[in-house]
């Protein structure tokens, strides 16, 4: 009897934020019998200075086929375009070797947009997640161009599924399927803020003075804006300097690896040795388990991450979403949109501990996204590698 050859899926992540969004995808094809499942490992994964994210996604049980090494040193546009040009070929040289069936590609990093360029010249068929949205900086660009190098689509809304085929994208190749990073917010443990308290204190911090929770705390994500890397010091001293004014905990995560992020990390280092910061408690990164349990207890999540604008939302976590990243989102109600002027956001911040926390709101799906993409994966017609456009 002949036997079914498996369909080879390379999955490409390159961060701790993307991973969180595939490890439900990963779960499930994992799972699947008829599929082969590829793991590229790339980007801020590899580097020391995030703490080795790839040691997470081993312990999760996913074997990695291919480490691609792309981050050159300094963050600055520039590194970031030779990145780039280096990722593509360190990709091409990953999908050689593994010869996927099909790749499939998150959202709008710069490590992204290599890898889509690396298969589309290798006649690799490319499906992507969360194409269509609408945001400021670099990201925004980086989007649309990898939704015109994929072949099949899984945006996250209706609204953006609108956006895509506005694109040109044949409708019958875009299927909306919600955030994955759902999924994983959804199954993540509650666990109580004092039980969180005493992880994070036995497990996460070395020394110093220990936090506590017991009148609540703030959790800070600001990344750098590529198109104003420039502001990047002066942005979180801003928003530093507002946080310092609540006389709260604040949980403060690094930002991402894009440039600017080397000025943000430093001023996080010149704000901490001010008087009157003991209470700024700051982390390379957590499991997604616990930045999930962080972010149902914050009362407030202040910054620019994209976490605020969708998983938050699911919780009815209040949100100080501070600057231009975030532009053009669809927003909860949670959400209040501030510049980076430390008076302002102080008084968002003030006003949103007044106001406690929301009724959730799923704008991003209710979960059961990993499935429907995995599902899909494995009935894709790979053969329609020659697009056309698509207007109507």
């Amino acid at each position: 009897m002949e036997t079914k050859n498996k369909r080879k899926i390379c999955v490409v992540t390159s961060n701790r934020a993307d991973y969180v969004k595939l490890r439900s995808v990963l779960r499930e094809l994992k799972a699947d019998p008829e599929v082969e499942l590829l793991l590229v490992v790339a980007g801020s994964h590899l580097l020391r200075n995030y703490d080795t994210t790839i040691d997470l996604i081993r312990r999760d049980g996913f074997p990695v086929s291919y480490q691609a090494f792309i981050e050159l040193e300094g963050r600055f546009p520039v590194t970031m375009a030779k990145s780039t040009a280096l990722g593509i070929n360190e990709f091409a040289t990953a999908f050689h070797n593994l010869n996927p069936d099909i790749v499939l590609l998150h959202g709008d990093r710069f490590e992204t947009l290599a890898a889509a360029v690396a298969a589309s010249l290798m006649n690799i068929f490319i499906a992507h997640i969360e194409g269509g949205e609408v945001s400021g900086t670099i990201d925004e660009h980086i989007r649309h161009a990898v939704t015109k190098l994929s072949h099949f689509h899984f945006p996250t809304t209706e609204h953006a599924r609108k956006n895509i085929i506005r694109l040109g994208e044949h409708p019958a190749h875009v299927v909306v399927a919600g955030c994955p990073g759902i999924d994983e917010l959804l199954q993540a443990p509650e666990v109580a803020l004092s039980e969180l308290e005493k992880i994070i204190n036995e497990r996460f911090m070395n020394g110093g003075i220990k936090l506590s929770f017991s009148k609540g705390f703030i959790l800070c994500v600001q990344h750098p804006v590529t198109t104003e890397y420039k502001k990047a010091a002066s942005q979180i001293h801003e928003t530093l300097s507002a946080l310092k004014e609540t006389k709260l905990p604040v949980v403060l995560l690094w930002p991402n690896i894009d440039a600017g992020a080397d000025e943000i990390s430093q001023a996080i280092r010149f704000f901490k040795n001010e008087p009157g910061t003991n209470a700024f408690h700051v982390f390379r990164n957590f499991p997604p388990e616990i930045f999930f349990s962080l972010l149902r207890s914050a009362s407030v999540l202040v910054g620019n991450s994209s976490s605020g604008i969708r998983e938050a939302s699911s919780f009815g976590t209040p949100v100080v979403n501070v600057g231009t990243r975030q532009n053009g989102r669809t927003v909860g109600s949670n959400v209040i949109t501030v510049g980076h002027l430390s008076v302002d956001i102080l008084r968002a911040v003030k006003k949103q501990l007044s106001h406690g926390r929301y009724q959730p709101e799923h704008l991003y799906g209710k979960g059961g996204a990993g499935k429907k993409i995995a599902e899909t994966l494995k009935t894709i017609d790979t053969s329609l590698i020659q697009k056309q456009l698509s207007y109507s």
